[in-house]
């Protein structure tokens, strides 16, 4: 019987790419101040930060380096990558619905965060969204020491929560950390595929919606035999 339920922050109670685009328009607005920011040539430079960017799976260091190849050649690229992480806070978009599922979801199970990244950013992150007051813990791997999808993060916060691992669900949006990570664990993993359709051999629940996840853990009673 599933009696916790453990969340990735971005990507899964985040919606980051959206979040991410608001972030890269700021950031070219203010590399570039002379472009028109309504312009095709402006738009095409954000996009193209969105696809370095790789959906926040790569060292922020190659974007900033991106531009300043191509569009920027003085960028300060180590200052601009401290203001990644002291301004992206301000740019968050909540997945549509997760409040009011989350909600939900505290009345019957134990919840909780686990997040690679650095420990203060990801902090106000999960602050600027006012997500904090549905979870018992919330771990940073910034702040624990190792990062997902090491299997020591998920004990940890199985222990926060007072279960054991078979009996979490983790939602996760990448297969790499979120996923295998849970799986190595002995939790049961559900790849939150908001932006895509994951491919994989093994076994693994999909969702692509908090409607979808409240169907499997509050209408779906099978799903917690």
């Amino acid at each position: 019987m599933i009696k916790g339920i453990l969340f990735d922050y971005d990507g899964t109670l985040s919606d980051r790419v959206t979040s991410a685009y608001r972030m890269y328009r700021w950031m070219v607005s203010e590399i570039l101040p002379d472009m028109y920011h309504d312009s095709v040539d402006f738009e095409l430079i954000v996009q193209r930060c969105m696809l370095w960017d790789e959906f926040g799976t790569i060292r922020k260091e190659h974007v900033l380096e991106m531009l300043k190849k191509n569009y920027a050649p003085d960028l300060d690229v180590p200052a601009w990558k401290e203001k990644w992480y002291t301004e992206f806070h301000r740019f968050q978009v909540a997945m549509p619905n997760s409040h009011e599922v989350i909600q939900k979801l505290k009345e019957k199970y134990r919840l909780g965060i686990v997040t690679n990244g650095e420990a203060r950013s990801q902090s106000i992150k999960v602050d600027k969204l006012d997500m904090r007051k549905y979870f018992q813990t919330v771990i940073v791997s910034g702040a624990f020491g190792k990062d997902k999808p090491d299997v020591s993060i998920y004990q940890q916060a199985a222990k926060d929560l007072g279960l054991e691992c078979n009996e979490i669900a983790f939602i996760g949006d990448t297969f790499s950390t979120d996923i295998a990570g849970a799986l190595k664990a002995g939790m049961l993993p559900i790849w939150y595929c908001n932006e895509h359709r994951g491919v994989s051999n093994l076994d693994v629940k999909q969702v692509s919606s908090y409607q979808e996840l409240e169907d499997i853990f509050l209408n779906h009673t099978e799903w917690n035999q």
